[in-house]
């Protein structure tokens, strides 16, 4: 009777055990097909699913953290999903002992002798049995009942570290602190020097009403971890044409990418919660959740402000040597795909590992240009209508006129530019670097090159007219003066030039001479002033020099 009883219960226990293995979720893995890249770090993920075999039941884990919003599982008619939870799991990985608490880690199980920092202590000979494992910190509870945990802590949850061998040896066993070990001998087979290390992650259990063999699911979400950087190179060799070349630099902290299409996105899309993690990333707790809703950011979305100048030096051609080899030719721009406001430049079949950096050339086209000499001359009076034209200290000379020599491009290709460094080159030799800003197809941009040291210019304003308490407004007297502006150019250069005089001035403008394109800017609308732009575009020939003038009428806060 009692070996009838066994067998029925092994015979019970086994069903059990094959019910487990068959139900035990199957791990597929998400096959990264397309990211959208934005300048900003975000990136716009599309995996591919296969769903396993006779099973309703399995799991995944996407390559990035999504944001708040943007998951999205899309799937045919013959699939019916039932659910989809996220939660935390632990991916089991080795790496090499770097330390001797790591060595004995890693050799569990091996006989030893142990030497100790303190010289009083013995010496101790046995076979590592148990090694600690370092124990993580619970979650506080803030929504469970009771005192302990209601507490809630925003910082990030930790480990409590081990400290804690236990060594067999003759005269039973000990238990050791494995940081005062200062010397360990094997006595045995050699020491293993890979140990096995705990890391935490996040995967997705899915569950099926019914299995759908070969179908495949579309796992979509917005995430952090890449990102592209442009950057234009600009050869001016020619007279007419410049031959401007493009690439975009992709970093990639997030997964391996293997033959996944990039679409590298130019324009200004609006993501409101970008910055916030999704829950389904079991990043953050309700909490800290709730909080970043309130913030409009997540801990790992804290936006910073930093200003850097990045100075690159650039290798000096020598005169025998082929200068035609610094420019490019990636050929002509591909068609993206423009949807709405925003254009889609494709990479197709990039395979980039995690933490690694990609150069992908983009395009290589001929496009037309001007040599341009610009002047920018600013406002004298300030927002609080007082004409403040004068040096910070008198006893200083009158600082010098800027003018910069630039390039004006015309868009001719199929794709717009989008904003980035742009390097100018001449015969080989660099001529200056500035930055290219966005420029849509059929539209013209402005780099500056360099200073024009060789086109001397000198500006005066002088007061004509003045009429005291022309008015009184917001509690303040305002005098009406007239002001005359004069504007001596010349050209020491020996070659034409193209110069674009542009001058900001508040007031009503009387008169220009020669003739100035005058524009009305919506700028300081509340102020008594309104603000206006002159532009002249004149030619200069060598040793050429102009005067022009403009007469303003100003109402100056007494």
């Amino acid at each position: 009777m009692k070996t009838l009883q066994t067998l029925l219960m092994m015979t019970a226990i086994t069903h059990l055990a094959c019910n487990a293995a068959q139900t035990k979720p199957v791990q597929s893995k998400a096959n990264l097909q397309q990211v959208a890249l934005f300048k900003n770090g975000l990136g716009f993920f599309v995996s591919e699913v296969k769903v396993p075999d006779d099973t309703t039941t399995f799991q995944m884990t996407p390559c990035a953290a999504p944001s708040h919003g943007t998951f999205w599982v899309s799937y045919p008619k013959e699939v019916q999903l039932e659910r989809l939870v996220a939660k935390e799991s632990q991916i089991q990985e080795e790496a090499e002992a770097v330390s001797i608490p790591d060595l004995l880690k890693a050799n569990v199980g091996k006989y030893v002798k142990l030497y100790f920092s303190d010289p009083d202590e013995a010496t101790i000979e046995g076979t590592i049995v148990h090694v600690s494992q370092d124990r993580k910190i619970p979650r506080p509870q803030p929504y469970a009942p009771g005192a302990v945990g209601a507490v809630v802590d925003n910082r990030r949850y930790g480990y409590a570290q081990a400290n804690l061998i236990i060594i067999d040896t003759t005269n039973g066993q000990i238990a050791i602190n494995p940081n005062m070990v200062r010397r360990v001998d094997f006595l045995g087979e050699a020491p293993g020097r890979m140990v096995p290390e705990s890391k935490e992650s996040m995967q997705l259990d899915i569950e099926l009403a019914a299995p759908a063999n070969g179908q495949r699911l579309q796992i979509s979400y917005l995430g952090k971890g890449v990102t592209w950087v442009p950057s234009y190179i600009v050869d001016i060799s020619e007279e007419e044409n410049a031959r401007i070349s493009a690439k975009a630099v992709v970093i990639n902290e997030v997964c391996d990418f293997d033959d996944v299409t990039l679409q590298l996105v130019t324009g200004f899309p609006h993501l409101q919660f970008a910055d916030i993690v999704s829950p389904l990333a079991m990043k953050e707790n309700l909490a800290q959740f709730l909080d970043s809703l309130t913030r409009g950011e997540s801990e790992r979305g804290r936006r910073t402000s930093v200003t850097s100048n990045v100075m690159v030096q650039s290798p000096v051609w020598g005169m025998g040597e082929d200068r035609s080899r610094i420019m490019p030719g990636y050929g002509a721009a591909e068609g993206g795909k423009v949807s709405e406001d925003l254009f889609f430049y494709p990479i197709k079949n990039v395979r980039l590992a995690k933490d690694q950096v990609g150069y992908f050339p983009l395009f290589t086209e001929k496009v037309p240009y001007t040599h341009i000499y610009q002047w920018k001359i600013p406002d004298y009076v300030n927002v609080d209508d007082r004409y403040r034209w004068q040096r910070p200290n008198p006893q200083e000379a009158e600082p010098e006129e800027e003018i910069w020599h630039s390039i004006r491009l015309e868009n001719v290709s199929n794709v717009p530019w989008t904003t980035a460094p742009a390097q100018i080159l001449k015969d080989g030799l660099i001529l200056g670097q500035d930055t290219l800003k966005y420029t849509p197809v059929k539209g013209e941009t402005t780099v500056p090159i360099t200073r024009a040291v060789s086109v001397n210019a000198e500006q005066i304003e002088f007061e004509t007219q003045r009429q005291r308490d022309a008015m009184r407004m917001y509690g303040d007297q305002f005098d009406l003066i007239t002001i005359q502006g004069k504007l001596s150019v010349t050209n020491f250069l020996n070659k034409d030039i193209t110069l674009e005089i542009t001058k900001t001035l508040s007031g009503d403008v009387k008169s220009t001479e020669p003739e100035a394109k005058v524009k009305k800017l919506a700028r300081g609308l509340l102020r008594v002033n309104a603000t206006a732009e002159l532009t002249w575009t004149i030619d200069l020939e060598p040793k050429q020099d102009k005067e022009l003038t403009y007469t303003y009428d100003v109402y100056v806060r007494r």
